[in-house]
């Protein structure tokens, strides 16, 4: 099985990205099965501490199709969105033929069967208005203690830490206070949004249960997902296909779009390789 995973930040465009992304493929490396080969990218422009706008999202997402579509083409099983925003999500299911993970949404759901009320431990505000509306989306409101429980801190500083112990120290301790308040509070899941947040809290010596609470491994899970979605497309079960859900375009009119507006979106359509 192979796992195409797509970071939105810069991993191998950016060193600055470097330590997040090696750590996420350790992340992926210890969830997948013997067997699944999972691949890790970002994105070749990545506009750091600006994607809280939904129109910079929108051209990071723009990017992300060129490699769904390679991923398709080069043979991947499922391809994960790793945005914590699961952008272009119902847009990439309509779109390919594989599988299409989000990030948020596996941990989301996984996080109501884990435990009866889940808290978003995060660095910034938007993220929390971010996970309000898709808690909102995914029906999972009487699940999401909102808070909000926010150590404020920036994505550069997150990053940097990680290859910095000198660093990590304070951000990692602000951190552990507001996963302290989200547990008095009432939480039973945690789920640290981004995915660096969880990187950098392990790699300081932290596990996956404080007092009793569990606190989730969002990569660890969403590629968990990916290769149940896998298993079960080969059963015949995927997501439903009816218009308006994530109806499929079929391979002709798929075809046409893209040529379409390739001028347009630059898109790159790479050659279909068969397995």
């Amino acid at each position: 099985m192979k796992i195409w995973v797509q970071s939105m930040g810069g991993y191998r465009y950016n060193p600055a990205f470097d330590e997040y992304g090696k750590t996420m493929e350790q992340q992926c490396a210890a969830a997948a099965r013997p067997g699944t080969e999972v691949f890790v990218i970002g994105l070749p422009v990545h506009m750091t501490e600006r994607d809280r706008y939904k129109s910079v999202q929108y051209f990071h997402g723009a990017q992300s199709f060129n490699n769904m579509l390679r991923a398709e083409a080069e043979g991947y099983d499922a391809f994960v969105i790793g945005c914590s925003f699961d952008a272009w999500m119902d847009e990439a299911r309509e779109l390919l033929n594989i599988p299409v993970i989000g990030i948020a949404q596996a941990n989301l759901y996984l996080a109501s069967m884990f435990g009866d009320l889940f808290a978003i431990p995060t660095c910034e505000p938007h993220i929390v208005q971010k996970y309000d509306q898709l808690v909102r989306k995914y029906g999972l409101e009487s699940h999401y203690l909102r808070g909000p429980y926010i150590n404020q801190v920036s994505m550069s500083a997150i990053s940097a830490a990680l290859s910095n112990p000198e660093a990590a120290g304070p951000v990692v301790e602000g951190f552990k206070s507001i996963f302290d308040k989200a547990v008095a509070d009432g939480a039973s899941v945690l789920i640290p949004v981004p995915a660096n947040i969880y990187q950098l809290y392990t790699k300081m010596g932290g596990s996956n249960s404080l007092n009793g609470v569990t606190i989730l491994d969002p990569v660890a899970v969403v590629i968990k997902f990916a290769e149940m979605m896998v298993d079960l497309k080969k059963m015949g079960i995927e997501v439903s296909r009816k218009l308006q859900v994530y109806g499929s375009l079929g391979e002709d009119l798929r075809s046409q779009l893209l040529n379409m507006y390739a001028p347009v979106f630059k898109i790159n359509i790479p050659e279909k390789k068969t397995k």
